[in-house]
């Protein structure tokens, strides 16, 4: 997820009547030279008509409103802004979720311009109605009295106020009215479920409309919200003999793209946070490029549910490269240009920002909150992961060598609903290779500095049903390929981040 209050805009009127009402609103949509932006209907009904409304002091054209009694959104454009966007989805079973927003508001006689970010959990659900249609909305509860975020930014201007940070130590017990046309940003997922509006019970509740409601002010508009689901699966943890020693139910939140063809791409919301990248000295069979060890910090992100499959690389390039034939079987015989070809394609298609993970990406995916080696725990069996039976690690027995790849899912999740990240086959990440990790980029981003691309050589991860199950380690980083070969143990997944652009 990009940091929020970059994408928040300050909404003003053009005449100086209204020069003490202030509005919030977004970006959500780029296509041509213009963005397209979200905030309330009463925003603009406040600023004194549709002819008066400025986003960040440039004039902006109302395109779409609906009614500030029901589907109080307004949709607006402006020429050329460089905002960045954020993505609207569409997730039933809200209720009780965590929430981030950032709005603007006037402190103090002098009507100081302020931004500020809060947190909070959504309420109870209900709906907002207008023309006999009805969309989902929720109670925004406002976390009183907790910490602000190290991220608080005050403005004047968009200048740091004077003696600010004394002030405003706490997050607000209210909701200023300038929050109106806030996005509510779902924490896991980092898109955004509503739009803030109708201050309520002085202030300290608002009422969230769900984005779903953009479809019902302005039917001319492309699709751009992505719909989520729950889907619960069970997560399984062994011990040092690859003995199953506890097995619980987990949930993830899910999307799907249509690539046509009646083909499917299931993606999860990966949800952010902070670990320990790389593998202790003392892990068994470690090896010198995984360390230093070192802290990396995650934005949210979406990464596919599986490694691409056959049909899901014929559906965007029409071509099948495959050894190993199957339609739910991963495609292999991938070089990282094929492999970053796919993810252009699919973006153009999809009008999202597709590509391959960085390498600290993967590595957080694949542990999804674990530190030992395996995400099943101490090691691996072949119940669990399709490597090289005839080898083991730890305490394990030997298992089957399957001598090929298998369908994707065949074995059981890790913590946040991923299949197949050991084994399989090898999957490519973005970045150039490095032989250990000093100077690493900490904040998750593809670690690039190399020039002749042609020359580098591809890094992998997770291993294949080829390798031995050492190899298959969250922490095993290889680079046996160049970025141009090709190889029926290497194929990949994707990752998602950002908003929609065309």
């Amino acid at each position: 997820m990009i940091n929020l209050e970059e994408s928040i805009v300050l909404i003003t009127s053009a005449t100086d009547k209204k020069a003490n009402v202030i509005g919030t609103g977004f970006a959500f949509y780029r296509e041509d030279n213009y963005t397209y932006l979200l905030t309330c209907a009463h925003v603009v009904e406040d600023m004194g008509g549709e002819e008066n409304v400025l986003v960040n002091n440039i004039s902006a054209e109302v395109l779409a409103r609906g009614d500030v009694k029901g589907f109080d959104l307004a949709v607006l454009r402006v020429e050329k802004p460089n905002i960045p966007l954020l993505q609207l989805i569409s997730l039933s079973e809200a209720e009780n979720r965590k929430f981030r927003t950032a709005g603007y508001y006037l402190y103090g006689e002098e009507k100081k311009v302020i931004l500020q970010t809060v947190d909070g959990t959504l309420g109870k659900k209900g709906f907002v109605r207008q023309n006999y249609e009805k969309v989902r909305a929720w109670n925004l509860l406002i976390n009183e009295g907790d910490v602000a975020t190290p991220r608080l930014r005050l403005f004047l201007s968009c200048r740091m106020l004077p003696n600010a940070s004394s002030t405003f130590r706490r997050q607000p017990k209210r909701l200023p009215q300038g929050y109106s046309g806030a996005p509510v940003i779902d924490l896991e997922t980092g898109g955004v479920l509503g739009v803030a509006t109708n201050m309520e019970k002085d202030r300290a509740e608002a009422l969230v409309i769900s984005v779903e409601a953009l479809n019902k002010i302005w039917s001319e508009m492309s699709p751009v919200i992505s719909d989520f689901y729950l889907e619960k699966f069970d997560v399984i943890i062994v011990n040092n003999k690859g003995e199953e020693i506890n097995r619980r139910s987990h949930e993830a939140v899910f999307f799907t793209e249509d690539l046509g063809q009646g083909v499917m791409l299931e993606i999860v919301s990966i949800p952010g946070g902070t670990f320990i990248m790389g593998s202790p000295e003392n892990e068994l069979r470690r090896r010198d490029n995984e360390g230093p060890q070192h802290e990396v910090t995650i934005q949210p992100f979406s990464m596919s549910k599986y490694p691409i499959t056959q049909d899901q690389y014929q559906a965007i390039m029409g071509e099948n490269p495959s050894h190993f034939q199957g339609r739910n079987r991963p495609v292999e015989n991938m070089s990282w240009y094929n492999a970053t070809e796919f993810c252009q394609k699919l973006s153009q298609k999809t009008g999202k920002n597709y590509r391959l993970p960085s390498e600290s990406q993967w590595e957080y995916a694949c542990r999804a909150g674990t530190t030992t080696p395996f995400y099943f725990g101490e090691t691996i069996t072949t119940d669990l992961v399709n490597y090289n039976g005839n080898y083991t690690y730890g305490n394990s027995s030997k298992g089957i060598y399957r001598k090929e790849t298998t369908d994707v899912g065949s074995f059981p999740a890790n913590a946040f609903g991923l299949y197949d990240m050991h084994g399989n086959v090898w999957e490519l990440c973005a970045d150039d290779w490095h032989n250990q990790y000093k100077g690493v980029p900490t904040d998750g981003s593809a670690w690039l500095e190399l020039d002749d691309k042609k020359q580098l050589y591809a890094l992998l991860r997770g291993a294949s049903w080829f390798f031995l199950p050492n190899v298959c380690r969250s922490a095993f980083r290889f680079n046996y390929i160049g970025r141009d070969n090709c190889s029926y143990n290497v194929g990949f997944r994707i990752v998602c981040s950002g908003g929609r652009t065309i």
